[in-house]
Parts: C-alpha cells; sequence; structure tokens
C-alpha cells in the first residue's frame, strides 16, 4: 500500500540562479465528510479521471443510494462509491450491491431513477440524450464497473481488486490525501489504482461487422449498410457498441453525434435511429443548431423504424450530410 507524503519548498536567488529552500514537511489534513467529496467531484468530474460523465447523484436503487454513476468512455455505467475515510472491504461489498442492484432494473425503470435528477448537473437535455443512448446500445447484459474514491487504501483492497479481475470484474480504486500548508490552502492529492488490464474474450469484442450481423437478422442489413456509408463518405468515425453502432465525432471518439441499431420488431425488421442537431452545431463550427435542427428534427423525434418511415429518415441524414460535409470517394 502506497503511503503519501509532502513536502514545500520556495525557489531563492543565489549565485548560480535559482536554489530551492529547505523543504518543509506538509501536515496531514482530513476531510471532514462523505459529502465534501462528493460535492467535488459533481463539480469537477476530472478529479477521478478522464472519460467520465456524470449522470447519477444519489440514486434510489432497492433498500439504498447509490452515491455517483457515470459513463465512461468504454460505454459502461459506473458505480461510484465515496467513503470519507480509508476504503476497505466494506467499501467494495457496498459498491458491489449497487453494481448488483443497477444490473438487474430494467432500462425504463433506470431512466425514471435518473431522469429525477438530471437537473443536478450541467447541461440536463445532453445527458437526458446520452442515457437513452446509452440504455439504446446494451445488449443481453448491462456493462458495469465499480470505482471506490476515499481518503486511504486499506492493505489488502489492492489484492481483492485484482482477484475479483479474473471473474471479468473491473474496479478502480482513486485515493486522496490531504496536506495543509501552514496559514495556507489544503493541497489535495490524488492517487489512482486502475482496474487490472485482463485479456479480453473474443466473445468481448466489439466490431462493426458483429451488429451487421446482427442487421441481417432483423432484416434491416441494406439500410444500415447505409447509414453507416454514409457516415463514413462524411468522413465521421464509426465505432461499434454493445447492439448498436455510435457515430462520433472525430475530435472526440467518446461522444456521439448519432447512433443506430438493429432489432427485430413485432412487423418485422426494425432499425432505431436517434441524431443530436446540437451535437453537429457543437463540434462543427460551420454548422447552425437552429439550422440542423430543421434539416434532422428535434433529438426526441428519434426511435425505431421500418420501411418507407425508415427510408425517409435515412434519405433525410444523408442530404444533410452531403450538404455539411466533404464526400470521400
Amino acid at each position: 500500500m502506497t503511503k503519501l507524503a509532502a513536502w514545500s519548498f520556495d525557489a531563492q536567488h543565489g549565485g548560480e540562479g535559482l536554489q530551492p529552500s529547505q523543504p518543509q514537511s506538509l501536515e496531514r489534513s482530513h476531510i471532514e465528510l462523505e459529502q465534501h467529496l462528493e460535492d467535488w467531484i459533481a463539480k469537477d468530474v476530472t478529479l477521478i479521471g478522464e472519460g467520465y460523465t456524470l449522470v447519477g447523484r444519489q440514486v434510489s436503487i432497492h433498500d439504498g443510494r447509490l452515491d455517483l454513476l457515470a459513463i465512461d468512455s468504454q460505454d459502461r455505467w459506473i458505480v461510484i462509491e465515496i467513503k470519507p475515510g480509508r476504503l476497505d472491504s466494506g467499501a467494495l461489498g457496498q459498491a458491489l450491491y449497487y453494481a448488483a442492484s443497477l444490473a438487474r432494473l430494467d432500462g425504463e425503470e433506470l431512466y425514471e431513477k435518473l431522469e429525477e435528477r438530471l437537473s443536478d448537473f450541467d447541461e440536463k437535455e445532453a445527458l437526458s440524450e446520452r442515457v437513452k443512448q446509452q440504455l439504446a446500445g446494451e445488449g443481453e447484459q448491462r456493462e458495469i464497473a465499480v470505482l471506490l474514491v476515499g481518503a486511504g487504501i486499506h492493505a489488502g483492497l489492492e489484492r481483492m481488486n485484482e482477484f475479483l479481475a479474473r471473474f471479468g470484474v473491473p474496479i478502480s480504486v482513486v485515493s486522496f490525501e490531504v496536506f495543509e500548508l501552514e496559514g495556507g490552502p489544503r493541497l489535495l492529492v490524488r492517487e489512482v489504482i486502475d482496474e487490472p488490464v485482463m485479456p479480453s474474450s473474443p466473445k468481448q469484442r466489439r466490431t462493426v461487422e458483429a451488429i451487421r450481423v446482427m442487421a441481417s437478422e432483423a432484416g434491416v442489413l441494406e439500410q444500415f449498410n447505409r447509414f453507416v456509408q454514409m457516415s463514413e463518405q462524411a468522413g465521421l468515425p464509426v465505432q461499434p457498441q454493445a447492439a448498436s453502432v455510435r457515430i462520433a465525432p472525430p475530435q472526440n471518439r467518446t461522444r456521439f453525434l448519432m447512433y443506430a441499431g438493429p432489432r427485430a420488431g413485432a412487423n418485422g425488421g426494425e432499425l432505431g435511429i436517434w441524431v443530436g442537431p446540437g451535437h453537429f452545431a457543437e463540434w462543427f463550427q460551420h454548422i447552425d443548431e437552429d439550422t440542423a435542427v430543421a434539416a434532422l428534427d428535434n433529438y426526441e423525434d428519434g426511435g425505431y423504424l421500418a420501411g418507407k418511415k425508415l427510408d425517409d429518415r435515412l434519405d433525410q441524414i444523408e442530404r444533410f450530410l452531403k450538404k455539411n460535409f466533404q464526400q470521400a470517394d
């Protein structure tokens, strides 16, 4: 277990330029309440790392409340359990309980629980879209990882982390230490134990071809191929998800512009298409949001389509892409 320490020193002018002064050891402070950590992370999620999008806070789930819920850049749900003191097996057990409870919720119930407090975060509408797309792209099993956040790590927690990774339970740990300058501000120091990297099973690999097989089985292969092709011709990355493809801006492949996912409907194959006009305007300066909405309709108009309605929707998207993006050969 790593034990952190910190010192301060001032640069002083000397005969050979700047010389460091005698280092002064900083005294450990403490994080008084769990709420402090939660508030800090809710305001700036980069405190715990990059690639996280917070979508839930104090989410009621069975007989408890999970502190924070996020979606990461791998399109996994991240259960964030926060403790004011040292992280131990109790914190891990609580987080795993919440993860198991989250796995049992159906998509509609989960969305309702999150929608109640999306206003706690900025860009509520964009977060609502992100959650809907996350749910729409899920396969048979919901992908969930655990992130423990606290002040210090109990000996043995890292070994438990490595052991559970053998069984496909991804767990990361973020520990904060607080040091106090005499008569000055407090410093927050972060230590991160990433989840162990385990070899991926071939079944877990996501490919566009795998989604194409799903589209063929659902009976919408031609329409799915058309959606992928028009996106590629516009120079937009096509990224496979669990049961859909995500069209992302080249500048940030963790964000989305459009999604498409096939499924077998009651009257034949359907293709779910979701488009974010505001996201196009966000990432491409030459696209005006009002113009994009007029061309593509509001995000809420998305959904599973079939037959002529699906072809009309694809026509609409193709016109927009050809007008706004240089077409590749």
